[in-house]
């Protein structure tokens, strides 16, 4: 499935909650189980299942999961990286 580009952006919002040097969307790679999503800071590979669930009922994406997905985001910036 091709996700709207929107499902990106809401997903940063929610994960700049938590990670607030998240940055802004670039652009998106979409593998077969994750899209690897780039923003000007750094990147973040967010696993299919999210966004299925983000685009058909975002209620069900628990703060926890948030959290992981801010865990794993990777900084261009060492600096940074080592925040959150």
């Amino acid at each position: 499935m091709k996700f709207p580009l929107y499902l990106y952006y809401e997903l940063l919002v929610r994960i700049a909650e938590f990670r607030p040097d998240v940055g802004e969307y670039l652009s998106v790679f979409a593998a077969d189980s994750h899209v690897l999503l780039t923003t000007n800071t750094g990147y973040l590979e967010i696993p299919t299942t999210i966004l299925y669930r983000q685009f058909n009922d975002p209620d069900t994406i628990s703060i926890h999961e948030i959290k992981q997905l801010s865990r794993e985001f990777r900084s261009n910036n060492l600096s940074q990286s080592k925040a959150g």
